[in-house]
């Protein structure tokens, strides 16, 4: 709960930083966006060791993990951004003899912002600058760290990828509430968006 308290106080905190300027779309050419947020992901594991969910030859496994995300994306055309994603998170014991882990991943994400391309080809008013509705591709690596019955801890390598829809919606012109799902570094993510 205190978490919450302190991440939502950090929330609002950067949202009175940023003065209001009015902008004609929720994304265009020029727009930088920095998101932060929580959710769940889903990592591959590339470790020999027997892990969760497998059975006497599995070399991977893929725990779901809570995660604090950091997302930057660029504009490099009117609908398409590219960015790099990170943060961190973990879990808790998921099978027997295998106690958790803390992990790390990063990588890139390539967005392509297919509300704006409906506005603009259409003649009505879709709220184009509040709302941001996009879909994407994320890959990447990192490592976490693993916590075994018989051993210390062990750093064990990441490696992910998936597909992943988004949307978000501004309450002010460059602070929104956005929200993710897929798979790979999203399964399920909620946070804020701030335009830079």
């Amino acid at each position: 709960m205190r978490q919450a308290i302190i991440f939502t106080a950090i929330v609002f905190a950067i949202t009175l930083h940023f003065e209001a300027k009015a902008q004609d779309k929720a994304w265009d050419r020029s727009t930088k966006v920095l998101s932060i947020g929580m959710g769940l992901g889903n990592y591959y594991h590339l470790d020999n060791r027997y892990g969760p969910n497998l059975g006497s030859r599995g070399r991977y496994h893929t725990p779901y993990s809570g995660q604090f995300n950091l997302q930057m994306e660029w504009a490099i055309h009117n609908y398409v951004g590219l960015g790099f994603t990170t943060g961190f998170g973990g879990t808790g014991p998921l099978s027997y003899g295998y106690n958790g882990e803390i992990n790390m991943p990063i990588g890139f994400v390539a967005n392509f912002h297919f509300y704006q391309l409906i506005d603009d080809k259409n003649g009505k008013n879709l709220h184009a600058d509040k709302l941001d509705i996009y879909g994407g591709l994320s890959v990447g690596s990192g490592f976490a760290v693993a916590f075994y019955d018989n051993e210390s801890a062990r750093v064990v390598p990441l490696a992910w990828g998936g597909l992943h829809a988004g949307v978000r919606w501004y309450f002010t012109p460059r602070v929104a509430l956005n929200a993710e799902a897929g798979f790979g570094k999203s399964i399920v993510n909620v946070g804020f968006s701030f335009k830079l």
